[in-house]
């Protein structure tokens, strides 16, 4: 996919419409009971050179290598109503949310808890929230615009002077929320008679990336050429999970796609990218049409990558064999292979064929199981969840390599600079210092026919996802992570115990009982849905 100069021109919003029906108008619908459903998008492009989120270090970005989007699927059924959005971020961060329900609720008369929104986790998506001054990167900060905390630890004046158009972190949050309320409420607007229909296919896509090296737990993106690998240690679900709406002469206007799998092949790289999605959309407008709107869903995931871990050399070879990568890939170590831009490009192609093949196989055996008339229940709440408490060694050895860093960062002569690792550690002292009663966190399920839906906020590992499809009554289940919350936080299942990222204390603020506790109020509120 071609590079480009970030433009400066607005971001335009993208408008859904046509229809192969006389005078662009399909049937009425012949009943109030028929299901409503209406799509937008918007270009969520930042407008100037931006800082990136979802990594440690500063990453600028100068360049577009593919647009970023939010879009949004609204219902009506009945009394019952709800909007979802998709977002390509790292997070969906509760300010966000915050922010925009109140502009949706309020144009839309949808009750602001039944406003969902869900990041694909995005590594190379800007970061949003309030910048913190230099004067409070080595003390408490309390943001004073309600929109959370972005930019923490650079000067963005300094960077202003090299790049006098930064979109700094304060002006993407403003800007998200006009995007993603505007799309929502067109969504709304667009509303129209239509037909569900829903199915599961498959697609290789994510993949365990902790790896037991020497039986002493999981190790993230270990190399499969190791000495002392035992084995993957969780596996994977290849399940591709797909509903399609269409309108009532037949033509499909919007898709859910939902994978157990983050949006992070580029993650390592200084420009935009909306990851493979942005191959997927592309994919699916040259097949489906360019009206036909995809909200991409991450299923429980926190254990997943996309990158290959596995038969990586074979896996190139097909890729050159097929014509998505011109060289072989001669250096496979992590740092060397996550900045191979050519490389992921490549594995970016491929996830999108694979997810390509499955839709071809799915689509035609589901639409003449499309009804009008499905049942729509929605129920949303509030889990207060067991904090992960620091412990005074875990606090001791935080502090330790916070005094490391900073002293490393004094001889290097970069003191002011952001370093993610240290804050990383400094907020584990921070909750040793100020522990929590409870996590509070939403839930949300929604039935639509004999499909469900149900959220959490968290990184989930795979495991709870599969506890909570395994034992769901629904014919199918999509379950949402990141939905709703702040980012950056995992839920492990217990064989990952405490170790590396992803399972450490600072990766972590609830218990695996947690977990347990989310699994069991998805599968009550699911099968209470299906009660006769």
């Amino acid at each position: 996919m071609k590079k480009t100069i970030i433009s400066l021109l607005s971001a335009a919003a993208v408008f859904i419409g046509g229809c192969i029906c006389a005078k662009n108008e399909c049937p009425a619908a012949k009943n109030e009971k028929q299901i409503r459903v209406g799509w937008a998008k918007n270009d969520i492009t930042p407008l100037g050179p931006t800082f990136l989120g979802g990594q440690h270090s500063v990453r600028v970005a100068t360049e577009v290598h593919s647009r970023l989007y939010t879009s949004a699927m609204a219902v009506e059924s009945g009394s019952e109503k709800f909007i979802m959005i998709s977002l390509d971020s790292v997070g969906f961060r509760q300010p966000l949310m915050d922010k925009i329900r109140e502009k949706i609720a309020a144009a839309t008369g949808v009750p602001a808890m039944n406003i969902i929104g869900f990041a694909s986790h995005s590594h190379t998506a800007p970061q949003y929230g309030e910048v913190v001054p230099p004067k409070y990167w080595n003390g408490d900060f309390k943001p004073t615009l309600g929109i959370g905390t972005g930019n923490i630890g650079i000067d963005v004046d300094e960077f202003r002077k090299k790049y006098p158009d930064l979109v700094d972190s304060k002006d993407y949050f403003f800007f998200l929320v006009d995007k993603l309320s505007d799309a929502a409420i067109r969504a709304w607007n667009n509303r129209k008679p239509s037909k569900i229909a829903y199915g599961m296919g498959e697609a290789a896509v994510g993949e365990c990336r902790r790896i037991v090296v020497d039986g002493k737990g999981g190790v993230m993106y270990a190399d499969e050429s190791m000495p002392g690998i035992s084995h993957a240690e969780g596996h994977v679900d290849h399940s591709l999970n797909v509903m399609a709406t269409y309108s009532n002469c037949g033509k499909l206007t919007g898709l859910i796609i939902n994978l157990a799998c983050p949006s992070q092949v580029m993650e390592a790289h200084q420009f935009i990218s909306a990851d493979f999605w942005a191959n997927v959309r592309e994919e699916v407008a040259k097949k489906y049409g360019k009206d036909v709107v995809i909200l991409p869903q991450c299923s429980p995931a926190g254990d997943q990558s996309p990158h290959k871990m596995m038969n990586r050399i074979a896996d190139a070879r097909m890729m050159q064999l097929r014509g998505q990568l011109k060289n072989p890939v001669t250096d496979w170590r992590w740092g060397r292979r996550a900045y191979n831009v050519k490389y992921n490009e490549a594995r970016c192609k491929e996830i999108a064929r694979r997810i390509m093949v499955s839709l071809a196989d799915v689509l035609p055996a589901i639409k003449n199981s499309a009804v009008a008339e499905p049942v729509v229940m929605t129920k949303a709440g509030v889990l207060e969840l067991p904090p992960r408490h620091i412990t005074k060694a875990e606090r001791d050895a935080a502090e330790v390599a916070v005094k490391k860093i900073e002293e490393d960062l004094k001889k290097l002569g970069k003191s002011d600079s952001y370093n993610g690792v240290r804050n990383w550690h400094k907020r584990v002292i921070t909750r040793y210092e100020n522990p929590v009663k409870s996590v509070p966190r939403e839930i949300h399920i929604i039935r639509i026919g004999g499909a469900v839906f149900a959220t959490n906020t968290f990184e989930l590992y795979l495991d709870y996802g599969d506890r909570i499809k395994g034992a769901s009554k629904a014919e199918q289940t999509f379950l949402i992570q990141l939905a709703n919350a702040e980012a950056g936080s995992y839920l492990p299942s217990r064989r990952s115990g405490t170790t590396g990222y992803g399972s450490a204390p600072a990766s972590c603020h609830v218990t695996p009982e947690a977990g347990d506790m989310i699994v069991n109020e998805s599968i009550k509120g699911i099968n209470k849905m299906f009660e006769k």
